[in-house]
C-alpha cells in the first residue's frame, strides 16, 4: 500500500482546522493509500528567531502574535476566562488525540525532517491559510524539505492574501515549481499560481466538503450536547462589536436564546455580556451539532459558514478582517459565497436579510458537482504516487 506523508495545520483549539484534518485524512484512506501526518520540532538559533521578526516587519502581519500576546495576558490577568479557555484546550486535544494523533509523525530539526520526506511515496499539503507570506520562511508548509525524487501536490491549500509581496515572488515561484499538482481553495490562489508559476493550479472544495451532509450527521451521531431549540448560534472568531449588536437584534426580533462560545481567536471584553448560553467545554463534533441543530448561525468563521450551506441554515456571515488592509484574510468567506451564489448571506447593515430564502435544492446541485469534482482531483493527485 502506497504511504501519503500528509502536512497538515493541526489546529489546536480552532474547529475548523481540526475538521478539516479530519476530513483530508478520511478521504485518503477511503481512497485506498496509508497515511502518516508529518509534524515538524524546530531548532531554531538566536539568530533565526531575529530573522523571523524581521520578516515580520517586512510583511507587516503581527496580527498572529499579537493575538497570542492578547491571550497570554488575559489569561494571566484573569482566572475566568483561563479556566473557560482551558476547558475548550482540553475539549480539542481530546478530539485529537482520538482522530488524529495516533498517524503524527515528529521529525525533530530540519535534517531529519529531510530525510524524513524519504519514507513517502507522495507528500501532500493542505488545507487552510498554510501559504501565507509568513510561513515562506519555515520550508515547511511549502514542501522544500521534500526530496526532489518525491513526487509533491497540495489539496485546497490557501495564500489567506489576495497578492504575494513583491519581494517574496521568485522564492514564491520557486516552491510552487517543484510541484506536480496544485490544488488551491481560492479563484485568488489560483491567479497567485497560474502568475508565478510554470504550474496551473485547480479551485478545489475546503476537505470538509468532501463529506456529505449525511457522513458528517453520522459522525457527530455520539456527540453529547443538547441545548434546547430553538436557539441563535454565533461563532466569532474576531473582535467585532457590530456583529454582536447585530444578533442581539435579531434575538430581540425572535425572541430566541443566543448560544455563543466567545472569545474566539482572543479575549475580548463586550463577549463577557454576550449572549445567553456561554460553551466552553465543546469539541469539533460538538460545534459541528451546534451549527446543525440551530436555527440561526451568525459567525465570521469560514468553517461556520461552511457547516451552515451543508446543513441547511438561515446564516449571515460577517468579515473579520478589514479589507482595505493588505493582510486581510476575508478572500475565502468572498470566494466560498461566490461558488453558491449566496452573497447575501453577507452583512450588510441589517441582520434581518438572514430570513430570505435559500433555494438548497440548487445549492445541493452544486455542492455535489463540486464535491465530485475536487475528489477527482484529490485522486488523480494520489495516483502520482511512486
Amino acid at each position: 500500500m502506497k504511504k501519503i506523508g500528509c502536512v497538515l495545520a493541526y489546529g489546536g483549539v480552532n474547529f475548523g482546522t481540526l475538521l478539516q484534518d479530519y476530513a483530508t485524512i478520511a478521504k485518503i484512506k477511503e481512497l485506498g493509500y496509508d497515511c502518516e501526518v508529518i509534524r515538524y520540532k524546530k531548532r531554531l538559533s538566536f539568530f533565526e528567531k531575529v530573522k523571523l521578526v524581521i520578516r515580520m516587519i517586512q510583511i507587516g502581519d503581527f496580527s498572529g502574535k499579537r493575538r497570542e500576546l492578547n491571550k497570554k495576558w488575559f489569561v494571566w490577568k484573569n482566572k475566568d476566562y483561563a479556566k473557560s479557555r482551558d476547558l475548550r484546550i482540553r475539549a480539542s486535544k481530546r478530539f485529537g488525540r482520538k482522530y488524529l494523533e495516533p498517524l503524527f509523525v515528529e521529525y525533530e530539526g530540519y535534517e531529519a525532517l529531510c530525510k524524513g520526506s524519504l519514507n513517502y511515496d507522495l507528500v501532500l499539503v493542505g488545507s487552510d491559510q498554510i501559504w501565507s507570506p509568513i510561513s515562506l520562511y519555515g520550508n515547511f508548509y511549502n514542501l522544500m524539505f521534500v526530496d526532489e525524487n518525491i513526487p509533491k501536490v497540495s489539496y485546497a491549500s490557501s495564500f489567506g492574501v489576495k497578492e504575494i509581496p513583491d519581494f517574496q515572488k521568485t522564492a514564491t515561484k520557486r516552491y510552487l515549481d517543484r510541484f506536480s499538482m496544485i490544488g488551491v481553495r481560492e479563484q485568488s490562489g489560483k491567479h497567485i499560481v497560474d502568475s508565478l508559476s510554470r504550474n496551473e493550479a485547480t479551485v478545489v472544495g475546503d476537505p470538509t466538503i468532501l463529506l456529505t451532509a449525511e457522513e458528517w450527521s453520522e459522525f457527530i451521531s455520539d456527540s453529547q450536547i443538547v441545548i434546547p431549540t430553538p436557539y441563535i448560534f454565533c461563532y466569532f472568531l474576531g473582535t467585532n462589536i457590530k456583529a454582536r449588536e447585530a444578533v442581539n437584534d435579531l434575538k430581540t426580533k425572535t425572541g430566541f436564546t443566543i448560544v455563543a462560545i466567545k472569545h474566539g481567536d482572543e479575549f475580548f471584553k463586550y463577549d463577557e455580556s454576550f449572549g445567553d448560553i456561554s460553551l466552553n467545554d465543546v469539541d469539533a463534533k460538538d460545534f459541528v451539532k451546534l451549527i446543525k441543530n440551530a436555527e440561526y448561525v451568525c459567525t465570521d468563521s469560514f468553517h461556520c459558514s461552511l457547516f451552515s450551506i451543508l446543513f441547511h441554515k438561515k446564516f449571515m456571515t460577517f468579515y473579520r478582517f478589514n479589507s482595505n488592509v493588505r493582510t486581510s484574510r476575508n478572500t475565502r468567506i468572498d470566494n466560498l459565497l461566490d461558488i453558491f451564489d449566496l452573497n447575501n448571506r453577507l452583512y450588510h447593515n441589517t441582520i434581518f436579510t438572514i430570513d430570505q430564502n435559500i433555494n438548497f435544492s440548487l445549492i445541493d446541485e452544486r455542492m455535489s458537482e463540486y464535491r465530485a469534482n475536487s475528489m477527482e482531483f484529490l485522486r488523480k493527485e494520489l495516483l502520482l504516487a511512486n
